[in-house]
């Protein structure tokens, strides 16, 4: 995933795109501890599937040149819906 992502963004900035882009990526669930998936989600409780905030929380990220510069290297330590984008990007 790292490639593929890190693909995206240097095509993105060969084609002069990368300046007025919003890259959003966020994860829809906590990892797997179930077999086969094998994912640590310590420590937090739970995993995908559950209720546990191992099973909801995961990670998010905002970045390109369409982020404003007060918002670069900031942090949310709130929650948050994959619904709420929009939102988040009108009041960008």
């Amino acid at each position: 995933m790292d490639d593929t992502v890190a693909a995206l963004v240097g095509a993105l900035k060969e084609r002069g795109m990368w300046s007025s882009t919003l890259f959003a990526f966020a994860s829809d669930n906590g990892g797997p501890i179930y077999r086969p998936g094998g994912a640590n989600n310590h420590p937090l409780k739970g995993g995908k599937y559950s209720d546990w905030e191992g099973g909801v929380r995961a990670n998010a990220f905002l970045a390109g040149g369409a982020l404003p510069p007060a918002a670069a290297g900031t942090a949310y330590d709130g929650l948050f819906s994959v619904a709420d984008w929009y939102s988040t990007f009108c009041e960008l």
